[in-house]
């Protein structure tokens, strides 16, 4: 009996916090609306679990929500969606995302933040306590000081999957040999010469986030936060939990410790049917199928250099499919071909999740994808920038995609990717067969999100889920001095073995020479 309520007791100390409600914060002003769709899903989650959700952004709810409330820093961080032309992204090399961060992510943005009165308002205890504070990883980490003063758990979220910076905080292992650096196209078994060049662009990455982004930020924070306040190389160690935005099913297999969770397609709310009528019909009526057709929210398909518009209109016109397209403004209206239509603004998971659409071209950026996998269409990448050029060469590795480069834009060569990839099920068959293995999972991405916050909250930051690497020197983590031990010992034995020969050495000639005078 009296086994028995102990155990009583411990479910319900256990069960207790689970019920109740706690208050979270939501740390994201970075001004990117397709990063920002992963953050307010999660919020969402939570929100909707019955938790209270203050979220910072610039980029509010369009309808109210229970148990949310927005800090909109629209006014004084504005978007950067449509920001960038073609040639600026194109002509980026992966080493110049450094000098993007820095310029659009960097110590600037961390002051610009901590200026807006929402911040001060937040420090200041306007919004009462938190139990939790969740924050990104991609830029500068000077967001952690957030949870360091308010002093709760910090939970981050990485937008895309294999971000360097994300891995080191929470104790995992990257190993150049065989994960591809995130801005480079390698995928699979890794050559000598690209394990080579993905080492040094992996420590190239590291040290140009430290040197540009990180101990910049460092001054700032001291500036807000006091002397006092540790480097941000320190606060980051303080996560609890990181939610990443890969799944096994698409990114490689690597290890991962147990504070880190897989969220991939959190952001997903395919809302099938809720086409405006006139499109549906457009689609419905599309006896070849639809091509869908956009560059996301950073670079419109308007600032694509004049020949590539053309040869796309070119193109799509000798297609028997229809090809819906997001194109900002007019200056094509009398070109196009009566199968193509175009809009500023497209409802892209529902377009993708009509029955009638076969092909998705896109510029390959992961949350646009992200909704391409899950539905089981085919995509045609024209990747720009940044983690684009990437994705698109997992997709093809796995036989759902092709690659098409930008600067090879024609009507031959748009129509021969189009043909490939819709004249036969081949892709049409295996993006299926990806989607399944994809949503093959014990848990929704919303219910592990929700799941892992109360877990880190009920056990006031989960540290026993840290491993005890996370936190040694790098010389003890690579077991440098054990190595250094060996090393010396063994010279030490060496040393040892030549004294003895050259003693033994040196004994030889006199007991010859008594040998000698003995006969």
């Amino acid at each position: 009996m009296a086994v028995l309520f102990r155990i009583l007791l411990l479910s319900a100390a256990v069960a207790g916090p689970e019920a109740a409600a706690f208050r979270v914060l939501g740390f994201f002003p970075f001004n990117a609306p397709s990063h920002n769709s992963m953050f307010k899903a999660t919020m969402e989650a939570l929100a909707d679990h019955g938790h209270e959700v203050v979220m910072l952004s610039p980029f509010p709810q369009k309808k109210m929500r229970a148990n949310y409330t927005d800090l909109d820093v629209s006014s004084e961080l504005p978007s950067i969606a449509n920001k960038f032309t073609f040639e600026d992204m194109v002509s980026m090399k992966s080493t110049g995302m450094i000098d993007l961060i820095v310029e659009y992510a960097g110590a600037d943005f961390c002051r610009a933040v901590f200026l807006t009165q929402h911040f001060r308002d937040i420090m200041a205890g306007k919004h009462g306590k938190f139990d939790i504070v969740f924050t990104e990883i991609i830029n500068s980490d000077c967001w952690a000081a957030v949870a360091y003063k308010l002093n709760v758990p910090l939970i981050s979220i990485a937008s895309q999957p294999d971000v360097a910076c994300q891995h080191e905080r929470v104790g995992a292992v990257d190993n150049p040999s065989y994960l591809g650096v995130n801005f480079e196209t390698y995928v699979g078994r890794l050559s000598f010469s690209q394990r080579l060049v993905n080492t040094a662009l992996y420590i190239y990455f590291n040290l140009a986030h430290k040197f540009y982004v990180q101990w910049p930020s460092d001054v700032v924070v001291r500036e807000f936060f006091g002397e006092d306040t540790p480097p941000i190389s320190e606060l980051v160690q303080r996560t609890s939990l990181v939610m990443n935005n890969g799944h096994v099913s698409i990114n490689p297999a690597r290890p991962m410790p147990p504070n880190v969770i897989n969220v991939a397609g959190i952001h997903l709310k395919v809302a099938r049917g809720t086409l405006q009528c006139d499109l549906r019909r457009w689609m419905d009526e599309a006896e070849h199928g639809v091509i869908v057709f956009t560059l996301g929210t950073l670079v419109p398909s308007s600032s694509l250099p004049r020949a590539s518009v053309l040869a796309l209109v070119e193109a799509f016109s000798a297609v028997p499919q229809r090809v819906l397209w997001k194109y900002e403004t007019e200056d094509i209206k009398d070109l196009l071909s009566p199968n193509v239509r175009t809009a500023k603004w497209l409802p892209q998971a529902a377009v993708l999740a009509h029955h009638k659409t076969i092909l998705f071209i896109t510029h390959g950026g992961l949350m646009g994808t992200t909704e391409a996998i899950v539905l089981g269409v085919p995509m045609l990448g024209i990747p720009l920038f940044a983690d684009q050029p990437s994705n698109i060469a997992l997709y093809k590795s796995l036989g759902i995609a092709e690659h098409l480069h930008p600067r090879d834009i024609s009507k031959d060569s748009v129509l021969a990717a189009i043909r490939k990839l819709t004249v036969t099920d081949e892709y049409r068959v295996r993006s299926r067969e990806i989607a399944a293995r994809y949503l093959d999972r014990p848990q929704t991405a919303a219910e592990s999100a929700v799941w892992w916050t109360e877990y880190v909250v009920r056990h006031r930051g989960a540290r026993h889920l840290r491993p005890v690497g996370a936190d040694m020197p790098l010389y003890q983590y690579l077991l440098l001095d054990v190595a250094a031990a060996v090393l010396a010992a063994a010279a030490a034995a060496l040393l040892l073995l030549r004294s003895l020969l050259r003693a033994l050495l040196g004994l030889l000639p006199l007991l010859l020479r008594r040998k000698e005078k003995r006969q």
